[in-house]
């Protein structure tokens, strides 16, 4: 009966993964889901009372091949919208019965046509580095999978890992852990130093920000704790907030200070990956010609996170885990410190809560002093405040050279949340590069056929691609001809 269940579930979850939004908006698979719908009948049907029971891949496959087929053979894609209404990227358009979805936005490499823009774009997709499909894992066929395949198959792949943890000072009380990674054959004379800011239940164990550490470019990394997280003392109770850029700003200035008196000339860069590129795109935009750090890459955070509230796929199959791990992380961890602040109505929603937005509404914005959630999300957002190129709000401030990576079958973060591409890399003096991939999953990108040997190691390059693509675009900008 184990086995029966294995093969039932197996068959639900390639339902589950083959109807996403993306995959529907690529191959039209809207048109097969009564089809499929009498397929998975007649398979379960099958297999449910073979003997002995077969393995349980085998309908996955065979519903994939089915898939493949009916879908390229007999329900061709529609061919891509050019003209993109404005009203996609309006808050306003969404709401309840009207979902947030993907696959309305085109994939590309978006950037200002300033001379600084276009040599840097250039030079960075010349690289090689941002094309993530034609090195992508080919049966990897949705945004679900290129998002767990990668945490399943190539998890604890790095061996060990040496940080040394330092302290900074917060502007509140706390102390915030950094954790830096220091090759053995660095040379600061020309050296980069990058500050690294994880996911939202994340740390510096995370895979993927091993992967990055231990690449070939050989660089410092200090990887910033959030508040609470990897089990790092809270005393006063301001645990983690994600509106709040002071502790990344506290982190880079130190880290400049430390640059200095070690004699390291390169450029000191902020890399955020999913809740850390929000805060990361977000203290880019809020501290404008202050910001501490040279360069940013924010890898599938967003910088409108309004649009996630009306996200279905993200709310009903993955924050419920999300939500999950958020409770025991911080709710549960530190209890006493939300005894007193939250009502008893509150802790009972946040006990029962079943989506990341649900923390975010009964904890996270009451507990932080927002009256509502969605002043919260407002406080967190780059562009929440963006009309339009000309009026663009804080995103207008943006004084670095910022990327924005995002995959447009991200089934964690809606694609809106990034904002219209066309109109966002006008902005920022120039230096925004929206780089938005038609796969990739939520910090996902595997490679390759076995996926644990290509690791995360497209995230790691495209954002050493970007650091050097920035130093040839600063070169033009400042008139020196440049080979090629």
């Amino acid at each position: 009966r184990t086995r029966h269940l294995q093969t039932a579930l197996v068959v639900l979850l390639s339902q589950i993964i083959a109807h996403d939004d993306m995959y529907k908006a690529e191959y039209n698979v809207a048109a097969l889901v009564p089809l499929n719908c009498l397929i998975l009948i007649v398979e379960l049907a099958i297999f449910l009372s073979s003997s002995p029971s077969p393995s349980p891949f085998l309908p996955f496959i065979s519903l994939t091949l089915k898939l493949s087929v009916f879908t390229v053979f007999l329900f061709p894609a529609p061919p891509p919208s050019i003209s993109i209404s404005d009203a996609l990227y309006r808050i306003e358009s969404y709401g309840p019965g009207r979902p947030c979805q993907n696959g309305d936005t085109l994939p590309g490499l978006y950037h200002s046509n300033t001379t600084f823009g276009s040599a840097t774009a250039q030079h960075w997709s010349s690289s090689g580095k941002t094309d993530y499909d034609t090195q992508r894992t080919p049966w990897a066929f949705s945004g679900d999978s290129r998002t767990l395949f990668p945490f399943v198959l190539a998890a604890n792949s790095f061996g060990d890992v040496k940080f040394d943890r330092r302290w900074v000072p917060t502007t509140d009380g706390e102390f915030v852990a950094v954790d830096c990674h220091f090759p053995e054959d660095r040379d600061p004379s020309n050296q980069d130093v990058y500050i690294i800011l994880h996911g939202l239940n994340g740390g510096s164990s995370e895979d993927f920000i091993r992967d990055f550490v231990t690449a070939e470019h050989k660089s410092v990394s200090c990887v910033m704790i959030g508040r609470g997280m990897m089990s790092t003392p809270v005393t006063s109770g301001k645990m983690f907030n994600g509106a709040r850029t002071s502790d990344i700003s506290n982190v880079a200035k130190q880290m400049r200070i430390a640059m200095d008196n070690s004699g390291f000339n390169g450029k000191l860069v902020g890399v955020g990956y999913s809740m850390g590129g929000i805060v990361l795109s977000n203290y880019a935009a809020s501290s404008g010609k202050d910001c501490a750090l040279d360069a940013a890459v924010a890898i599938g955070g967003g910088i409108d996170m309004r649009f996630n509230v009306w996200y279905g796929r993200s709310l009903w199959l993955w924050q419920p885990f999300l939500a999950r791990t958020l409770l025991d992380q911080f709710y549960y961890r530190y209890l006493p410190h939300f005894k007193d602040t939250l009502t008893s109505e509150q802790k009972k929603a946040t006990e029962e809560a079943v989506s990341v937005t649900d923390v975010d509404t009964h904890m996270v914005a009451p507990y932080n002093g927002y009256p509502e959630v969605n002043d919260y999300y407002v406080a967190m957002s780059a562009a929440s405040d963006f009309e339009s190129v000309e009026n663009p709000g804080a995103i207008g401030d943006v004084s670095i050279p910022l990327a924005i990576v995002n995959a447009l079958d991200d089934p964690i973060v809606c694609e809106k949340c990034v904002g219209d591409p066309r109109l966002i890399s006008q902005t920022g003096a120039g230096k925004i590069f929206l780089l938005l991939t038609k796969r990739g999953g939520h910090v996902g990108y595997p490679l390759g056929l076995g996926v644990r040997s290509g690791k995360w190691s497209w995230m790691s390059d495209v954002v050493e691609a970007f650091v050097e693509a920035i130093k040839v675009g600063e070169k033009a900008d400042e008139g020196v001809e440049l080979d090629g």
